[in-house]
């Protein structure tokens, strides 16, 4: 019987995972689909503090802060400074100086995470650092944020508390929560039954208390025990275009107000996020993005950068968040603090739920989660280590240049690498030939030798899998390039049938379309479409 069982895997149920195994709980941890598929995945993958949250939620600007600086310091190679411009227009008047206001309240956070304070830019100034800028720009403001790779992140604590102990289910589904029988005043939960959802076995898991970390799902999972949390979801829309278009961020208005980010990231550009309340399955959001939420996104970057208009949209992506019931304010209100709730106040015992929160502060919510954990169970306190410890592959930036003496890859391939596996690619790559190093996805650097490393060492069971580990098909090609000599490596490092290999490859592809289709229109949508018209049946899935 595990101490411990643990139900999500994204930053919140990967990070407490990681916290319990290593205060000596004994852990097993669940997710229906990979580490960090959902709502971690299809984040701005940003740790930031929340600057519009200092309108209404300061407590959590400042946590959220706090703890960015706390994940810089144990993953610095997954963790990279991103600049923003923040524009002001000659026709804001106070407005422009009410944003300064704010910029000026959140310095006083910015040294937490290792920001610099802002600083008011001319209209000069501010086009030296930004030629695109539109014409009706009279100036902006300067702030910085930290961005993450939100896959990686969570892949690596997964790996951590692995490497502590603890038993990893990816790719299942917990199904029932077991029932010990009446204790005085309700219910007690004894474990989980859990289904593979690649092989569809099904098993017991016994566990003396759940932890319901299943993100938006944490009312799906709760209702199993008949118990309930307050959860109000909302839909977040994000749209990447198909390169770095430069070196700086953007702070972006919707015609609406929203506030959103223009984010470079590796070798794209993220822009988002949408914020609208939504009631549907979190698992099918992707199937509900829409050109209008594309063309709403894009003319917030165009007011700023009128050449937006031209950008190339490689793909629409959409995310539900988690966040705590309220009512009466709008979705782009709601607070982002996070709860922890014991389920005995529903007559369930043995169950808690961490709902809410947001990345940046997802160490401190698992700290929390565990810390309830503990008091539940009955076990004397144990300090918690994970805001200190670094995780796996944590190192300063190497000379690439002198490592590819030692690595045979060019340096620029080495900082791709790094940013993904940090000092773990020199075990990965010991004593790799030739055939090891040659490039399977050339926009990301991925070889041979890091694919047999993530099924091997990480345990990709599928080639979306790989996508999130080790950035196959995150180039431009979206995967047309790279994706078959990458699934035909993992057949053969798997065992898969040849009807095995085509379908993860159709599955693989027809999700690439899922993101592309609302960003194509005219003669681009029409030729895609005859492409995939004129393809063999079992190609599409058939």
């Amino acid at each position: 019987m595990y101490d411990l069982a643990v139900i999500g895997g994204g930053a919140n149920g990967a990070g407490a995972a990681r916290d319990a195994a290593l205060r000596g709980l004994s852990v097993a941890l669940f997710e229906r689909e990979d580490w960090g598929a959902g709502t971690t995945g299809h984040s701005t993958r940003m740790i930031h503090g929340g600057l519009r949250y200092l309108l209404y939620d300061v407590p959590t600007t400042k946590a959220s802060c706090i703890d960015a600086g706390r994940i810089r310091r144990i993953a610095p190679h997954l963790t990279f400074r991103i600049p923003f411009l923040w524009p002001l227009y000659g026709h804001e008047g106070l407005m422009g100086e009410a944003k300064e206001a704010l910029l000026a309240a959140y310095d006083r956070f910015a040294p937490a995470k290792g920001g610099l304070q802002h600083v008011r830019l001319d209209p000069d100034e501010a086009r030296r650092m930004e030629p695109g800028l539109a014409p009706e720009v009279a100036g902006a403001l300067t702030l910085d944020e930290w961005g993450i790779d939100v896959h990686r992140l969570a892949a690596l604590n997964v790996l951590d508390a692995r490497e502590a102990g603890a038993h990893l289910y990816p790719h299942t589904e917990v199904v029932e929560l077991l029932r010990a029988g009446d204790v005085p005043g309700g219910r007690a939960l004894r474990g989980v039954r859990a289904r593979d959802r690649l092989d569809g076995r099904v098993f017991d898991v016994e566990a003396r208390l759940v932890l319901n970390a299943a993100g938006p799902w944490a009312g799906l999972v709760a209702a199993l025990a008949d118990a309930a949390v307050p959860l109000r979801p909302g839909k977040g829309v994000h749209v990447t275009f198909e390169r770095r278009i430069g070196n700086f961020g953007m702070i972006l208005e919707g015609v609406d107000g929203r506030v959103m980010f223009l984010v470079p990231h590796g070798a794209e550009t993220i822009a988002g996020t949408t914020d609208t309340d939504f009631y549907g399955d979190p698992s099918r959001v992707d199937l509900e993005v829409t050109a209008d939420d594309v063309g709403y996104i894009v003319e917030a970057c165009a007011r700023a950068l009128p050449q937006a208009r031209e950008w190339r949209v490689l793909r629409a992506w959409g995310g539900v968040r988690n966040t705590v019931f309220e009512w009466g304010v709008t979705s782009d209100s709601l607070s982002r603090r996070h709860e922890i709730v014991d389920h005995a106040r529903d007559g369930v015992d043995g169950l808690i739920s961490i709902i809410g929160g947001k990345l940046a502060s997802y160490r401190e919510q698992a700290q929390d989660a565990v810390d309830a954990a503990l008091l539940k169970l009955g076990r004397a306190p144990v300090p918690c280590t994970t805001g200190v410890r670094p995780i796996p592959g944590a190192e300063p930036e190497p000379d690439f240049v002198a490592l590819a003496r030692e690595i045979p890859l060019p340096p620029t391939a080495l900082a791709l690498v790094w940013r993904r596996l940090g000092s773990r690619m020199r075990e990965v790559f010991q004593g790799a030939g030739p055939d090891d190093v040659a490039p399977i996805c050339r926009s990301e650097a991925v070889t041979a030798a890091e694919i047999r490393h993530a099924v091997r060492e990480e345990g990709c069971r599928t080639l979306e899998d790989l996508r999130r580990h080790a950035h196959v098909a995150a180039g431009s090609c979206d995967g047309l390039d790279c994706a078959a000599p990458a699934a035909q490596l993992m057949a053969e490092l798997l065992g898969w049938t040849p009807e095995r290999t085509l379908a993860e490859l159709d599955s693989f592809l027809d999700r690439r379309w899922v993101e592309r289709r609302p960003a194509l229109a005219g003669a681009t949508l029409a030729q895609e479409e005859l492409f995939r018209a004129t393809l063999p049946p079992v190609r599409k899935g058939a």
